[in-house]
Formats: structure tokens, sequence, C-alpha cells
């Protein structure tokens, strides 16, 4: 009797090691879930009141309203930008013949005199810029959702980046991406978020990089016109910082300041309609004023959103010197100063109204790069625009190609089979546990025989 009562318990004991071993990576795996489920159920108890909701759904209206207005605008604002595309080839190729004619050192493009490992790391740096700015949307949507979305992270940020590329001062991309993303089934609310969230840890960042360049700068007696075009731009920029602080602080000094500014504006005929554009601005800083108090809580997501956003400008800033690397080849003490250059640039043409910056970026470039590049200046600059502007045209191009070919029909698809597949989930549960219970009690039965014998 006893020999038998002894061998059920050996025998569960064995079960239960070799389920430990089995079932380790399943434990885990089940613990994450849990964790994951009470995160969102505390998303979800975060719920909206009427009133928010309400403001949220007017916001998203306005942003499709301005992609609708984009996207059925008239003949002259077609022309417009037909015109600013054509400004942008016109310069290139004038800055070109301007070589040609003028300047006695002048080289041709010669495809075997190139270096082309300087050109694949050039290449990487860009890639590089592209994977950081995922990461840090795809985080953003995650923290909100709890859902894994590299695909749409990708898609959203180009269509974020070529919209910025051919909208006057990089600014109309935030609502390209808000109706995207609300089209890809995110909530209004974190689609709301995404861009300005986006646009404060990147403006900060940029801040961070040109700021200690701009010091470098006149530390190292590195002042020329480009650097008097960069100061202005880092103030303009520094000055829309303190403005939302202003609001922050006193909201009747924050309204007073932005609208003399607009005012200002109006009389020098930048603007046109100050009641629109002071509506817009007053939102804007508040929408900005809200992601800096729900960020102001999570410290973890700021320390990680700036540490991206700071790799992405030095990558960004980077490039050029491995350009300069394919044509003169490696030399090691330039990449401080070049780096410092490309900042100035990049400062210098933030406040041009062109899309971006127009002109005063292939003007800086030449003029800062001219003494080292020689007669290979045009052929280094047009490598730089395609690095920091024409790459960001042709994939947006390229992802919007792919959606209204593909991608459309392609995610409705996907979505239904999203919908199956938590159906299928929740009755795969209930069919395990069900299956738990019947087992233990099978397994208290046979307990309780085996006891009895």
């Amino acid at each position: 009797m006893s020999e038998n009562r002894k061998l059920p318990e050996i025998e569960n004991l064995e079960d239960a090691e070799k389920n430990k071993k089995r079932n380790l990576f399943s434990r885990v795996k089940n613990r994450i879930d849990v964790r994951k489920a009470k995160k969102l159920e505390q998303l979800e108890s975060k719920q909206l009141s009427e009133e928010e909701k309400k403001i949220v759904e007017a916001k998203i209206e306005e942003s499709n309203k301005e992609v609708n207005e984009f996207q059925n605008k008239d003949k002259k604002k077609k022309i417009k930008n037909i015109l600013f595309f054509i400004f942008n080839i016109v310069l290139v190729a004038a800055i070109l013949m301007w070589n040609i004619f003028t300047t006695e050192d002048f080289e041709p493009f010669k495809f075997k005199e190139i270096n082309l490992v300087y050109f694949l790391i050039a290449m990487v740096f860009l890639a590089g810029i592209m994977i950081v700015d995922v990461i840090s949307v795809h985080r953003m949507i995650y923290r909100k959702t709890l859902r894994s979305r590299w695909a749409l992270s990708y898609k959203s940020l180009s269509i974020l980046r070529y919209y910025d590329a051919v909208t006057p001062l990089s600014s109309g991309g935030q609502a390209f991406m808000v109706t995207y993303l609300t089209g890809r089934d995110v909530p209004g609310s974190t689609s709301l978020s995404i861009p300005i969230a986006k646009l404060l840890f990147q403006q900060v960042s940029w801040l961070i990089v040109t700021f200690v360049c701009l010091i470098i700068s006149f530390t190292n007696g590195m002042t020329t016109l480009v650097s008097a075009a960069s100061i202005i731009g880092f103030i303009l920029s520094f000055l829309m910082v303190v403005v939302i602080l202003f609001f922050s602080l006193s909201r009747k000094l924050g309204t007073k300041i932005v609208s003399w500014g607009l005012r200002v504006l109006v009389k020098l005929h930048i603007l046109k309609d100050y009641d629109k554009y002071y509506g817009k601005v007053v939102r804007f800083v508040e929408d900005y004023q809200n992601i800096m108090k729900e960020y102001s809580k999570a410290k973890f997501a700021i320390i990680y959103q700036l540490i991206l956003h700071l790799a992405r400008f030095v990558l960004l800033f980077s490039i050029p010197f491995f350009i300069c690397c394919i044509f003169k080849g490696f030399d090691g003490s330039k990449f401080g100063e070049f780096f410092v250059y490309t900042a100035l640039i990049d400062l210098a043409s933030s406040f041009i109204p062109l899309p971006g910056g127009t002109g005063m970026n292939e003007i800086t470039f030449t003029a800062l790069f001219k003494g080292y590049l020689g007669g290979k200046t045009f052929w280094a600059l047009l490598l730089w625009r395609f690095c920091s502007y024409y790459f960001y045209l042709l994939q947006g191009l390229g992802v919007l190609t792919y959606d209204t070919l593909f991608g459309n029909r392609k995610y409705r698809w996907v979505k239904k089979k999203f919908d199956l597949q938590e159906e299928s989930q929740i009755f795969r549960r209930m069919q395990i546990d069900n299956f738990r219970q019947e087992r233990n009690k099978r397994r208290k039965k046979q307990k309780k025989t085996a006891l009895s014998e």
C-alpha cells in the first residue's frame, strides 16, 4: 500500500520537473502577457472625458481639413509649388554653371576616382538616421497602444518628412501624419500627440547640438557670414521655445507676445490672415504644453527620446565629412570642423520660408566647403542635398505610390485578419482555461483513488 501511494507522488514530481523545463519560456511569456494586460487596463482606465473627446475630434477634423485643403489646392498654389521645385533645380544648375565658368580648377564627375567605401559609409549614416527616427515613432505608438507596428512607424514618418520637405518652413507634415495614423486605427489622442512630441524632442536636441557647435565655431575663430545667418536661425528657434515657456508660466503674457509677433509679420506682409494664424499658434502651443506635461511624468521616456534624437543629429551632421572623404580621401582632423560647418548650414537655412531651406543650404554649403573641395564642391553639394532633402522626397513619393496601389487594400485585409485573430485568441484562452480546470479535477480524482488504495 505504502509503495503504491509513493509511486503516483514520484510520478507527479517528475511531471512537475518536466513541466518546469518545458514551460519555462511559456511561463515567461505568460508573465509578459499579464503585465501587458495590466498596462492595457491602466491605459483604458484613463479614458477621456466627453469634453476632451470633443476637443480631440475637433483637432482631428482640423488636421483632415488641412490635408484636404492641401490636396485640393487651386491652380495658383499648385503653380507655386511647381515654381519652388523649378527654382531648386535652376539654383543647383546655376551653381554648376558658376563652378564651370568661374572656377579654374572645376573638375567634371569621374566615377572611377571616387572612393566607394566612404560613399557606402555616408549611405549607412543616412539609413541610421531613418532607423533612429522609426524607433522613436515606434516607441511613441507602443507606449500608448502596446502594439508593435514597425511598418506604420516607417510609413507615417516618411509621410511626415515628405510633406515637411514640400511645405514652407517644414511645417506641413504634422497634419498629414495625424490623418495617416488615425486612418491606421491609432487612437485620436495618440495620433495628435506623436507629431508634436516628435517635434518637441527633435527641437530640444537640435538646439543642444547646434548651440555647442556655435560655441565651438566662435571659440575657434570660425566666424563667417554663414555664422551670422546661423545666429539668426538659432535665436528665432530659441525664441519659439521661450514663448512656449511664457505660455506655461503666464498665459496672458504669452498671448500678448504671440499677438505682437503675428501683427509684425502681418505688417511685413509675410502673413495675411491674422486671426487664422493666431488660433493655430495658440492651439499649437497648448498641444506643445500638454505633451510637456505628459512626458514630465515619464523620465525614462524623455531620456530615451532625447538620446535617439541627439544620435539623429550626430549622424546627420557627420555625413558631409564622409562625402568629402569620397572626393578627397580620409583626413580625421577635419571631422570636427566639418561637423560644425554642417550645423551652421542647418541653422542658417532654418528660417528660410522656402521648402527644404532651398537656396540658403546650397549657398552656405558652397561658401564653407569650397576652400577644401575646390573643383569638386558641386558634386559634394549634390550628394549632400540628396541626403538632406531629395531622399525624403523620393521616399515619401514611394510610400504614397505603394499605399495607393497596394497598401490601403492590404491594410483593410490585415485589419480584418487582426480582428479575427483577436476573436480566435479569446476563444483559445477560454478553451485552455476549460482544459486546465478539467485536468485539475481529473488529477484530484486520481490522487484520491491512489490514497484510498
